[in-house]
């Protein structure tokens, strides 16, 4: 069975940035480049590319502003601006994914979220299995029959694996399509989502085993007690926004084939001029021989 691998691009290159962040700060104090995410990045891609994918896709985030700033201003509002260490940084690990034979993509206007959600979405509609690499919970929705999330959880090497058949003992009993409910209400402090103000994760997980799905909430708002009936009114308008906010858009692929995700040809000579330009030790044992090393893609 042919399978599919996507990365989100910006979860894991932050991941690995401050995994190694005490390399970056050495690398500023001797006026060199700092590659401390980029070696992470290289050695992390070469070794999940030991699993045999057939299409591949690493989603990057365009820029700050996306379509969802246009409909919340305060959208993510909250998250600091990315260190100067890291953005020269950015450039570099797209170059090297590329010469791994990797489709990379960013589209402006559109966040990572939506480009993995539209490739998942492609993926499982061709009955093909999809390995999504992330520590954004968002992605948690996406879980379905082919669509598996491989969500970091501390640094980069605690990764729990969340499939259909173990998404509800993971995830508190809610099936994926009940993650953006689940976020309407508690909301998202990493995205600055306030949901519904006075409603906590014991009473959400209740609710949603009862009804479901926000709307049918405010659809029996009579059978709920006083209190958390007026939280749920004076809250309507947050919860939907934040529902809505929540939701990845899968639908941006639709005419696309899966063919243009294929992998491409590699460039290892190139790859390793650039380790070599950057004095990156460590990734040597991925070039013990060219043509061994080629079988992996």
């Amino acid at each position: 069975m042919k399978r599919a691998i996507v990365i989100d691009g910006n979860s894991l290159v932050y991941r690995m940035f401050y995994a190694t962040y005490s390399l970056a700060e050495y690398s500023i104090e001797h006026n060199q480049q700092p590659v401390n995410a980029l070696k992470l990045m290289i050695d992390t891609i070469f070794r999940l590319l030991k699993n045999n994918y057939s299409y591949c896709l690493v989603a990057f985030d365009y820029g700050k502003k996306t379509l969802r700033h246009e409909v919340y201003k305060e959208y993510k509002s909250g998250r600091k601006k990315m260190p100067d260490s890291l953005v020269t940084q950015i450039p570099l690990i797209k170059e090297a994914m590329e010469y791994l034979g990797l489709n990379v993509m960013s589209q402006e206007g559109i966040e990572a979220d939506d480009l993995i959600g539209s490739f998942s979405k492609l993926m499982s509609d061709n009955k093909i299995t999809v390995d999504i690499y992330s520590s954004d919970k968002d992605m948690l929705q996406l879980v379905n029959e082919y669509v598996n999330v491989n969500l970091l959880k501390t640094g980069i090497s605690d990764i729990v694996v969340h499939t259909l058949s173990n998404f509800a003992n993971l995830n508190y009993g809610l099936l994926p399509s009940q993650i953006v409910d689940f976020k309407g209400i508690v909301g998202d402090s990493s995205d600055n989502l306030p949901g519904v103000k006075g409603i906590g994760l014991k009473t959400c997980i209740k609710l949603l085993e009862k009804y479901q799905n926000l709307e049918n909430i405010y659809l029996n708002l009579d059978d709920l007690s006083e209190v958390n009936k007026n939280k749920f009114l004076n809250s309507k308008d947050s919860a939907f926004l934040c529902k809505q906010l929540a939701t990845i858009d899968s639908t941006l692929f639709n005419e696309k084939s899966i063919e243009e995700f294929k992998f491409k040809t590699t460039d290892l000579n190139s790859l390793k001029a650039m380790i070599k330009k950057y004095h990156i030790n460590g990734l040597d044992k991925y070039f013990p021989n060219h043509q061994e090393q080629m079988k992996l893609f």
